[in-house]
């Protein structure tokens, strides 16, 4: 018992436990040494006493409790520069005064707008197409296809490195979807569908323009009709439906033929054609790889190419519809409220108005389009611009190939006002209204719709005055 201790015993006690550490023995250290190493929290004493004593081990209990710290967050005021390196200062932000501003990683906007700079009117940045295979790969991964999903013609661009990141984009977006275009490119034959292709990947509002002008030019050419033929419109449906036709089809061949397009790998039986292929389609189409365009083969494409090809589809168009014009207006009884003329004037009118007149506005339409969609950034204004223009220049050809064809209305049929004129007097028959119908020459007839003032070019005779009655007095002589 701890009682029974003799004072002698408990003075031996505390030297032993005044005693230095060094001392101690070797099994109390490793103890202690491998309890702490082994993770475990070294055994607490209960007491005043050492190993001799009357002592209590306990353990510590094991804490599984997480312990969270709370931060709020902390609003840059200015100062600490932003250092986003080795130092992380709180607060510090870019220097409050925009120095530092985001400007630098974007683009070098004002302070003012922060981007907007030139609203609606802003200059477009053009971005070069990127031809490098990793790129199209990228694509491909994107929309989840792969080389052999590709058409025999484009695949083997893209084996050549001629297809670019863009282009690839463009065709997956009109192939790999159910779209118009898609079902259009289907349904052609194989020649014409790569043809289709190739123009919509060189210019994706390739199908938009080519709806709008159809409309347009079967509008305006419906609207001439009912307005000329007024009530006979319903015994000359037939003729004026060969001239709506004929001349949406002339339409549709010209935005066709002068349209941008994209072609790989096309090789022909005959040198002439290879050398045609290598002729951009209008002077203002963009070269890409293996079709550079300098300006000899742009003056080459305008008149070696496309007025000889134009000219000819317009003396074919021409005959086809006088042919059927003379057919139909056979079987008619009594005057027709519009003029035929010949079937030779049809040929030559169309090949001339499609080969020069009609070639020479679409080509400037072309680099007009092209400018414009390389010129602003807000898609919308090319947009509204080129509708505008295309819709004006359907206008003004329609106008015009009436001219070139000499085609106009009948005056006897037409015209009240020269009816009701020969039962006038001779002062009333000079009446503005009727001054161009009296012209026989079709093609001097045709201008007046232009609003040019037709004659003989001699002065008109003004109406002669009334003489006065002159009275002569005699004086009577004296006798």
């Amino acid at each position: 018992m701890p009682g029974d201790v003799e004072p002698g015993q408990w003075d031996a006690l505390e030297r032993c436990f005044a005693a230095s550490p060094d001392s101690d023995p070797p099994s109390c250290s490793s103890s202690s040494s491998s309890l702490l190493v082994s993770g475990v929290m070294a055994p607490v004493m209960k007491g005043q006493y050492g190993a001799f004593g009357a002592v209590t081990l306990e353990k510590s209990k094991l804490d599984l409790s997480q312990k969270t710290t709370q931060s709020s967050a902390e609003t840059a005021t200015g100062g600490g520069g932003g250092d986003i390196g080795k130092k992380n200062f709180h607060g510090g932000g870019d220097g409050g005064d925009d120095g530092g501003d985001d400007d630098d990683y974007f683009d070098d906007f004002d302070e003012d707008d922060e981007g907007d700079e030139g609203g609606l009117f802003r200059r477009r940045l053009v971005l070069q197409e990127l031809f490098d295979r990793k790129f199209v790969d990228a694509v491909l991964q994107e929309w989840y296809k792969t080389m052999i999903n590709l058409p025999a013609g484009l695949r083997q661009a893209y084996e050549m490195g001629l297809v670019s990141s863009a282009q690839m984009v463009r065709f997956l977006s009109i192939n790999a979807r159910p779209t118009t275009s898609r079902f259009i490119s289907r349904a052609l034959p194989q020649s014409l569908s790569r043809a289709f292709i190739g123009r919509m990947l060189a210019d994706p509002s390739f199908l938009y323009k080519l709806i709008l002008e159809q409309a347009a030019t079967i509008g305006c050419a419906v609207w001439w009709e009912l307005k000329n033929r007024k009530e006979r419109i319903k015994q000359e449906w037939d003729l004026a439906l060969i001239n709506v036709l004929t001349a949406s089809a002339c339409n549709a061949f010209i935005v066709w033929s002068l349209a941008p397009c994209r072609s790989y790998g096309n090789t022909f039986r005959f040198d002439l054609q290879n050398t045609i292929q290598k002729l951009p389609n209008n002077v203002f189409e963009k070269s890409y790889p293996l079709r550079e365009f300098d300006l000899q083969k742009r003056i080459q494409s305008f008149f070696l190419y496309k007025v000889p090809e134009l000219c000819l589809v317009g003396v074919i168009a021409g005959s086809l519809q006088g042919i059927l014009l003379k057919v139909s207006s056979a079987k008619k009884e009594g005057r027709l409220s519009v003029t035929i003329p010949s079937v030779s004037t049809y040929a030559l009118g169309y090949g001339s108005f499609l080969g020069l007149y009609a070639n020479l506005r679409y080509q400037l339409l072309c680099g007009i389009d092209r400018f414009m969609f390389d010129r602003f950034d807000v898609l919308g204004v090319p947009i509204f611009f080129s509708t505008a223009l295309r819709i004006l220049n359907v206008q003004i050809g329609e106008i015009s190939r009436h001219a070139w064809l000499g085609v106009e209305a009948d005056p006897l049929l037409q015209s009240d006002n020269l009816l009701k004129a020969y039962n006038r007097p001779s002062e009333a028959t000079n009446s503005p209204s009727s001054k161009w119908f009296i012209s026989k020459n079709t093609i001097i007839s045709g201008l007046g719709l232009l609003g040019i003032k037709q004659g003989s070019g001699e002065p008109e005779a003004k109406p002669s005055k009334t003489r006065r009655k002159r009275i002569v007095r005699k004086k009577a002589r004296t006798a």
